[in-house]
């Protein structure tokens, strides 16, 4: 049962009393000020009846305007216009009722236009100057016995942490406001940085902007300041690395706020500073794509397919797949199905999204993508209209020793998923691929490039659209180079780099996950899509940034190892084939390699031979061997269809001798990925 509350509270009543006063002594003055203190006698009864009416009247157009919703401690811009709103509304009903109505009735003085707009005038300016000098009380603490006594108290906590900020912009205004609102942070913003030079020595929210960000190491020092926030979501890697070595081997501790990718628009944005990782500093600007916009008239913006649809994400535990949930999870889907075989990672998913997005519908499913049975079951009840599936052994030297499983959970599960997709009318599904696709020389990544023909294949003759999306190394997903790193180097070292010339194309999680899903918005069925990743990075040069990151220097506080190459490992990774072609698309950092599918009779013969493959347990080398005979196979139906043909829809080509970065690279090692 709702609590109903039939009487305003004392806090209410002392607002209303004082709106009150002020209508009241605006509408006196207006007449003392409009006549020089000496209002003539055919005015008089209006002076002093007016007044009275404005108490009621005033309250009652403030009521139906909503301003005694607003909260006075919270007042702000749009607070001020709603007021001024019904200030206004009030003073011309008052002029046109005693100007035009009712002298055509009695014989009646109208209001003096002086008057009421000195009326007017004083109501706006007061009304509004206590509102906002109730805000003001609350953002300061209290320095008398009088205020502490009125105010809220302040829950008692430990000495304050001192707070310096980079970036006197909307981000940092927006800290100083939150730390002011929400006592429990603890924190105290001593001053700003930026170096804007028009606000230098001026005020940000009441706090001072000291000077440019290469002093701020010495302006933290000089103030004692406990951190230093970058609060600059859109700041580039060079300027965050900059401000990184202007702290290294001093005592200033750096955090930093998420990027625009990653960063929760409708949570404080105080509680989402972090620890300066790795992503933040490499060179490569991050990619932030737009879900909300249409790229191809063909398909509606990638928001709008989400929005109020039901979407099945597989492998939603893992790195990529749980990211895929988050950026979902904001595009508002009618119910997000969660979908793993780790019943501990799928758990922590799904509190996670329930904890940040309390009005999506996400439901965790315990499943194996292998077993046929139980996802045609999963399919028929739940009808899923997108299917992500992001399931996949992707650890390159654990699957030269499982081979089997590769190729039962990376290749087989991925067609008989797609062909079951097929089957219950699911609209698109979208495989996720990686660049060790490309002419592999492992069994993960032969694996997952079967995936890719086989995926391609159902999509030249299903009704659903079938998408592969294909991306390189993400920094922090499970298994990758970045957290054995990191574990490395917090052991002391040494930390293992396997080449000084390897190099990896690398992508922040969310860059990939909205890769992922911006491919809604551009991709057509047996389509392979792949981001512009920028130039690939050295592997020691990662691992020299994160021991200077950590606060060590490579060599001297941790040693680099040099471990040489493992089975199945390349030098340098690319993102198209020797045999590809890469092709513009309608968006400008969204790139196509153009093929054709393999044939439908390749397909279903290539799943025979690997299921047959699989189930007799060959030795690896077989295994080997049929495999790459499956996948010449699936080349060859592609290589025969292509004569005489080219993909539709495509814009420029670049052949391989002017792909630069896109084309194929030397063979030879590998980190997992």
């Amino acid at each position: 049962m709702p609590k109903w509350v039939f009487f305003p509270s004392v806090y209410r009543l002392g607002q209303l009393s004082l709106d009150s006063f002020i209508a009241w002594f605006a509408c006196n003055l207006a007449f003392l000020i409009r006549f020089e203190g000496s209002i003539p006698t055919n005015y008089q009864t209006l002076a002093w009846m007016l007044p009275l009416l404005a108490i009621p009247g005033r309250l009652i157009i403030h009521t139906v305007f909503g301003v005694y919703k607003q909260v006075w401690r919270l007042f702000g811009i749009k607070d001020v216009i709603t007021l001024f709103n019904a200030v206004t509304f009030y003073s011309f009903l008052v002029l046109v009722a005693t100007r035009l109505i009712i002298p055509r009735f009695a014989s009646f003085e109208g209001v003096p236009l002086g008057v009421a707009v000195i009326d007017w005038s004083f109501a706006v300016m007061a009304m509004t100057a206590l509102r906002y000098t109730r805000r003001w009380l609350f953002d300061r603490p209290p320095r008398n016995n009088f205020f502490r006594a009125i105010l809220p108290k302040r829950l008692p906590s430990q000495e304050q942490q001192r707070v310096l900020l980079v970036g006197a912009g909307r981000t940092g205004s927006r800290i100083v406001q939150e730390v002011r609102q929400n006592p429990q942070l603890n924190l105290e913003i001593v001053g700003f940085v930026d170096d804007d030079r028009s606000k230098i020595g001026r005020k940000v929210e009441g706090v001072s902007v000291l000077g440019y960000s290469d002093q701020m190491v010495e302006i933290a020092l000089n103030l004692e300041a406990d951190e230093v926030l970058i609060c600059m979501p859109s700041a580039k890697a060079a300027k965050i690395r900059k401000l990184v070595n202007l702290s290294r081997g001093t005592s200033v501790k750096l955090k930093v706020l998420p990027g625009q990718a990653e960063i929760l628009r409708d949570r404080s944005l105080t509680r989402q500073a972090r620890e300066i990782q790795i992503q933040d500093i490499l060179g490569r600007p991050e990619v932030r794509l737009d879900l909300c916009t249409e790229y191809n008239t063909q398909f509606p913006a990638a928001r709008s397919q989400i929005q109020g649809s039901t979407v099945l994400v597989t492998g939603a535990g893992g790195s990529i797949g749980s990211e895929i949930c988050r950026q979902l999870a904001r595009l508002k889907p009618q119910q997000l199905l969660l979908l793993g075989r780790g019943e501990n990672s799928i758990f922590l998913i799904e509190q996670e999204l329930r904890r940040d997005f309390p009005h999506l519908n996400a439901t965790p499913i315990i499943a194996d993508i292998r077993y046929q049975t139980r996802i045609e079951q999963i399919l028929k009840i739940w009808q899923p209209q997108i299917i992500f599936h992001a399931a996949a052994h992707k650890h390159v030297p654990l699957m030269q020793h499982n081979p089997t499983e590769a190729l039962e959970n990376n290749s087989l599960a991925s067609a008989h998923l797609v062909q079951l997709a097929e089957k219950h009318k699911v609209e698109t599904f979208v495989l996720i691929s990686t660049d060790k696709a490309v002419d592999p020389c492992n069994f993960m990544g032969l694996s997952k490039r079967l995936a890719e023909l086989m995926v391609k294949a159902y999509g030249a003759t299903s009704q659903t659209r079938c998408l592969v999306v294909r991306f390189g190394n993400v920094l922090g997903s499970r298994g990758s180079v970045v957290p054995i790193f990191q574990k490395q180097i917090a052991r002391g070292g040494p930390v293992t780099v396997t080449d000084p010339a390897m190099t990896r194309y690398f992508m922040t999680t969310p860059e990939a996950s909205q890769l992922v899903i911006e491919s809604l918005a551009v991709g057509k069925s047996g389509q392979t899509l792949i981001l512009d990743m920028g130039e690939p990075v050295k592997i020691l040069d990662l691992a020299q940034q994160m021991i200077h990151l950590a606060g060590f220097t490579p060599e001297i506080d941790i040693p680099i190892q040099i471990a040489g190459l493992r089975p199945g490992e390349k030098l340098h990774e690319s993102l198209v084939g020797s045999k590809e072609k890469v092709v513009t698309t309608e968006h400008p950092k969204i790139m196509m390699v153009s093929s054709q599918p393999p044939s439908a009779e390749v397909r279903n013969k290539v799943i025979t031979t690997l299921s047959a493959a699989t189930a007799a347990s060959l030795p690896t080398e077989e295994l080997w061997f049929t495999a790459h005979h499956c996948l010449a196979l699936l080349e060859s139906s592609l290589a025969f269809k292509k004569q005489g043909s080219r993909e539709p829809g495509a814009g420029g080509v670049w052949g391989n001798g002017e792909m630069g970065k896109w084309g194929a690279r030397e063979a030879g090692g590998e980190i997992p990925n």
